[in-house]
């Protein structure tokens, strides 16, 4: 009997060894939240049965050879436990990563007049800084706090009525600089005579702004219970960190039905002339709202729309070119050949890498139609990322591809829901229906509340917000929308 212990002892110890990784590597697994009920009880009962082989195997040390092969089972076994467990917290990381987003800022810069020997705040105490009368008013006293600290005494300041009238006094020197967000300064390219005002200035400094959206303070809960939530999708015309606040060229509602597979998309023109939550019912163009943060471009779509926008989805260029390059690029359909720069678009089916996707979705003058054929555009790739990530080979490897673009984008939609809908589409393989609208518009010339004069806008067709408003309730419902 004494013997016959002493035989067993190797194989209880590897088995036992083994069962413990193998309870570490259920807990690491199932914690994530990413693995189905399926997935596990297929997991632990294939566990289960190598346990017991590799036990059979090693429980006699006399059999050497039997014992050998046991020993490398065990270790192969841990092996892959490791490799594949690396992976899946790793994704489960880049996950909650991208759906914690981070607080928003906003770059209030002061300018002085290019010939002007100032080098730092200290050396403007005297001057007279100009302002913005209406616009960014919080930012602008938030950003004063910290000039405040450099002057040692409160700064002298004169308002103005608009952004024509701000660049005009200190280029005609009135004022000895100009504080603004610097997000405003995008904005000179739309008024005549102003293209150019940049050349004249000089930044004297930056200041970071920090404010957490009040949507992400007010995120509704979970709503896969229910199968049905909308996401807003903004691409905002930047490179750098995607929480800067910036203009938003991309506004696209996605009305998603899990249960259903409906996905609904409507294209919003950037030009678009609508009231804002902020401007007290004057119009602006759409693409300005993402200046003053996510919350008021989502809030101005919620206006026109009628509906309740429940997350968000943010991306810039870089990390735009980053997510299609991770998914080794996608397939769009154009209605037209074209050329941006060295780039031929054919008629049909196109192949596109990050960089030409980005030329793609930009395009507007090279293309009939404008700004309408820019949102299909974009509508397009967005349909081939959404058919290139329920594909069978993204799924298995979904946790390299997050790794690698996790600083590229971020959203609102909680974690758990993100979980949901993967483990949806591995236990279902949900075959996804992705219907596309654009509403449409007339061009016009009128001075939106951002700027102090007229500028191209697009006023809107209101039978195609009608008809928008329509599909996203269909698509709620449960029904199939007809475009």
């Amino acid at each position: 009997m004494e013997n016959m212990k002493k035989i067993w002892i190797y194989g209880i110890i590897i088995t036992a060894i083994s069962t413990l990784a193998d309870i570490a590597f259920l807990w690491v697994i199932i914690g994530t939240g990413l693995i189905t009920t399926l997935i596990s009880g297929i997991t632990i009962g294939l566990l289960i049965a190598l346990l017991v082989v590799i036990f059979l195997l090693t429980k006699n040390s006399i059999h050497k050879v039997r014992c050998v092969i046991g020993t490398i089972m065990a270790v192969f076994m841990f092996a892959i436990q490791i490799i594949s467990g690396y992976y899946i917290v790793s994704g489960a990381d880049a996950l909650n990563h991208i759906s914690t987003p981070k607080i928003e800022y906003t770059e209030i810069g002061v300018y002085v007049h290019k010939d002007d020997t100032a080098k730092s705040l200290a050396d403007i105490k005297d001057y007279t800084i100009g302002i913005l009368s209406t616009q960014d008013r919080d930012n602008t006293a938030l950003a004063f706090i910290e000039i405040e600290k450099s002057f040692a005494s409160e700064p002298k300041t004169k308002e103005f009525d608009g952004l024509e009238m701000l660049m005009d006094s200190i280029l005609t020197k009135k004022v000895g600089a100009v504080l603004i967000n610097v997000g405003f300064l995008d904005l000179l390219a739309e008024i005549e005579g102003h293209e150019n005002d940049l050349e004249s200035l000089r930044e004297l400094c930056v200041i970071h702004i920090e404010k957490e959206s009040a949507r992400l303070e007010n995120a509704p809960v979970s709503h896969t219970e229910k199968s049905v939530f909308t996401l807003y999708i903004s691409g905002i015309d930047t490179f750098g960190k995607v929480s800067k606040r910036s203009r938003s060229d991309v506004n696209i509602i996605a009305t998603v039905n899990v249960k259903t597979g409906q996905i609904l998309l409507v294209s919003t023109p950037r030009d678009y002339y609508v009231p804002l939550p902020i401007s007290n019912g004057v119009p602006d163009k759409l693409t300005h709202a993402g200046i003053y943060g996510i919350d008021v471009s989502m809030g101005t779509l919620e206006m026109l729309y009628g509906t309740r926008i429940d997350y968000y989805f943010r991306v810039n260029f870089d990390g735009f070119e980053k997510i299609i390059d991770a998914l080794g690029g996608v397939t769009v359909n154009s209605k037209y050949d074209f050329h941006v720069l060295d780039t031929h678009f054919n008629k049909g089916e196109n192949f596109l890498n990050g960089t030409n996707a980005l030329r793609f979705v930009r395009a507007r003058k090279p293309v009939p139609g404008g700004d309408n054929t820019r949102g299909l555009h974009q509508m397009e790739v967005i349909k081939g990322v959404i058919n290139k990530m329920v594909t069978p080979s993204i799924l298995i490897g979904y946790s390299e591809v997050l790794e690698g673009i996790k600083d590229s984008f971020e959203t609102s939609l909680p974690y758990e829901d993100i979980a949901d809908i993967v483990k949806n589409q591995l236990n279902k393989g949900t075959k996804w229906n992705v219907t596309s609208y654009a509403v449409t518009g007339t061009g016009a010339s009128h001075k939106p509340y951002s700027l102090s004069l007229n500028a191209y806008v697009m006023i809107p067709n209101e039978e195609t917000v009608k008809k928008a408003s329509e599909l996203m309730e269909m698509v709620k419902a449960g029904e199939i929308p007809v475009v």
